[in-house]
């Protein structure tokens, strides 16, 4: 008898979970016998409404103070984004967070798996794949929640655990700065561990999961930026590189 495969495959999800964070190797491994996606979609959903949810007031701070620079918005336009904006909802900011988070995960989820079944010739279900997804970006989401953490004890949206924290006083008008915003030491963390189990659950080497792990947070990034920074510029903010 394989006494390795019977332990691993006895592993519950929540041993995998933690298994994650302390040895994604063995975490995978258990997993690919046993995936499940219904746990760690809870995960995602709890973590990332308390990563939403927290900085609501400063959130809403920092939309002001950048819309306040608009040049092309008509006055009316403007003062009703401002009074919206400073009565914000913590429900709405909660829920926005922990659906927008699903929502990446499976977008996500769908890159990998086309990179890893079409490019890279290697197949895996596409369930499989997002459970993967959840799983690391776990690691991602605990990071968030406690930037959050930080931004409601200084009262600053701004503050981060990342590159970001070498550019003081700069925001989301800068798209330098909104790159090194989320590519702190946790998000990079993520990205590896997302390798390792990509690499487990298309079975091939775990440099080519990561690379595909890469290529996928490479793509969110640049999305999620772009499209942050085009509102800014529809909204008449201006937006610099630096």
């Amino acid at each position: 008898m394989d006494t390795g495969t019977v332990s691993v495959a006895s592993r519950s999800i929540w041993t995998i979970v933690g298994d994650v964070f302390l040895a994604p190797v063995k975490a995978f491994d258990a997993y690919k016998l046993k995936p499940t996606i219904v746990v760690p979609l809870i995960l995602t959903i709890v973590l990332a409404a308390l990563s939403g949810g927290l900085p609501y007031k400063q959130g809403a701070e920092a939309q002001i103070e950048m819309l306040s620079t608009s040049t092309t918005l008509p006055p009316p336009v403007l003062e009703q984004m401002r009074q919206s904006a400073e009565n914000p909802s913590p429900i709405s900011s909660t829920l926005g967070g922990g659906i927008g988070l699903v929502i990446i995960s499976l977008l996500g989820a769908l890159l990998a798996w086309f990179i890893g079944s079409f490019i890279l010739g290697k197949k895996a279900k596409y369930s499989h794949v997002w459970g993967v997804e959840m799983l690391a970006g776990l690691i991602g989401l605990v990071g968030a929640v406690l930037r959050s953490l930080l931004v409601v004890a200084k009262d600053d949206l701004f503050v981060s655990i990342g590159p970001a924290a070498l550019m003081p006083g700069k925001d989301f008008t800068s798209i330098l700065y909104s790159i090194f915003y989320f590519a702190d030491v946790f998000a990079i963390w993520s990205m590896i561990v997302a390798g390792v189990g990509y690499a487990a659950i298309f079975g091939f080497s775990r440099g080519k999961g990561i690379a595909v792990s890469l290529t996928v947070w490479l793509v969110s990034i640049i999305i999620f930026v772009s499209m942050q920074l085009i509102g800014l510029s529809i909204a008449g903010v201006k937006v610099t590189f630096i």
